[in-house]
């Protein structure tokens, strides 16, 4: 009987040993799915006509869920302000003939594209949608003299108003395009999002509409500005934390007309596009007011435009522009306390305005 008894005893014996090895690979195998859904996580989705890149810098289990939420916010305001959707709100605003009943994001979307008309003396204008739709870019069609003309009629920022819930217009042909705001607005909404869920290191990336939390390894995050003639360089580099950077150029949508570049940034007062910059990078306390200005300023031109924000509180701008064939650029007055580096070497510094 006492072999009997030790053989039994051995079998216990392993069976302990196998269940404490199943225990530790069971609480291994958690750790590690723990530690996979608390990493990090970065995700780029096709939205808002570009490329959209969230990135979330913070060990947080419910990442996953939390990406998936934001993009959905992102989508669900595209279908909003966006002239691609039929239902869209903004379509619906474009085919009432003089008020008709609108959201808050909406009259929060053309209160600021208002003020930013004003200030910049109708050099941003949301009612310049019909002479950007004349412009074809795929099929490299530019609208004649005539047709821009008898669009420039419905074109004026003062024709439009919202009052208590309510769009008003005093001509209704009046056709409005978001295309230069709306991106950075959802931007907005979507980092409004983020932060409400308590994320503080996390960055959005528009296809130049960027807004920037902290870095979690290097406090700021170091941005490259994309060099306008030279699409595998960069012009230089700051350094932003807390803030939108935005970017606009003539290098983004264009196409070669005897021998001219017709580019996407429109002058509103005359319907043709602005030679006054060829790119404008802003950076300000949200993507709203930094996608707005930096069309204001492309086609307002160096010297008017660093004016402009230096008006601005915590407002600042970097506007590169052409001279006799030289890239020359100009920043407004604490452009250079986000530690700007040129990497152009031979871009001519001015300073004018200096």
């Amino acid at each position: 009987m006492s072999w009997l008894c030790a053989f039994s005893s051995l079998i216990v014996k392993r069976k302990i040993i196998q269940i404490g090895f199943l225990i530790i690979l069971l609480g291994v195998i958690y750790l590690r799915i723990s530690y996979e859904k608390s990493r990090p996580l970065k995700e780029t989705q096709f939205a808002l006509g570009t490329f959209v890149t969230i990135d979330i810098q913070e060990r947080n289990k419910h990442n996953r869920e939390i990406i998936d939420s934001a993009f959905a916010i992102i989508q669900t305001s595209e279908k909003q302000f966006s002239l691609t959707y039929p239902e869209s709100e903004i379509n619906k605003i474009n085919n009432c003939q003089n008020s008709i009943p609108i959201s808050q994001d909406m009259q929060n979307i053309l209160n600021i594209s208002r003020q930013i008309s004003i200030e910049s003396g109708g050099a941003f204008d949301v009612t310049v949608g019909k002479i950007i739709h004349m412009f074809d870019f795929v099929n490299e069609i530019m609208p004649s003299a005539e047709e821009i003309d008898s669009a420039l009629v419905c074109v004026g920022y003062e024709k439009i108003y919202c009052k208590d819930s309510k769009f008003f217009t005093d001509d209704p042909k009046i056709f409005i395009d978001l295309g230069g705001i709306a991106k950075g607005y959802i931007v907005d909404k979507a980092v409004a999002y983020l932060r409400k869920l308590g994320i503080s290191n996390s960055a959005i990336n528009a296809g130049g509409d960027l807004f920037v939390m902290r870095n979690p390894e290097t406090e700021v995050w170091k941005i490259g500005i994309q060099h306008p003639r030279n699409q595998s360089s960069l012009f230089g580099s700051i350094e932003v934390k807390d803030r939108a950077v935005v970017t606009s150029g003539d290098y983004e949508k264009f196409f070669i007309k005897d021998g001219t570049c017709i580019h996407h940034i429109i002058n509103p007062k005359t319907g043709l596009p602005s030679y006054n910059s060829v790119s404008v990078t802003v950076i300000a306390p949200n993507t709203t007011i930094a996608d707005a200005l930096c069309t204001a300023l492309f086609v307002m031109g160096h010297e008017n435009g660093i004016k402009l924000v230096d008006r601005q509180d915590d407002v600042e701008a970097l506007i590169i522009y052409e001279n006799n064939g030289e890239l020359c650029y100009v920043f407004s007055k604490y452009f250079n306390r986000y530690n700007f580096t040129l990497l152009d070497s031979t871009a001519h510094f001015s300073k004018d305005l200096q």
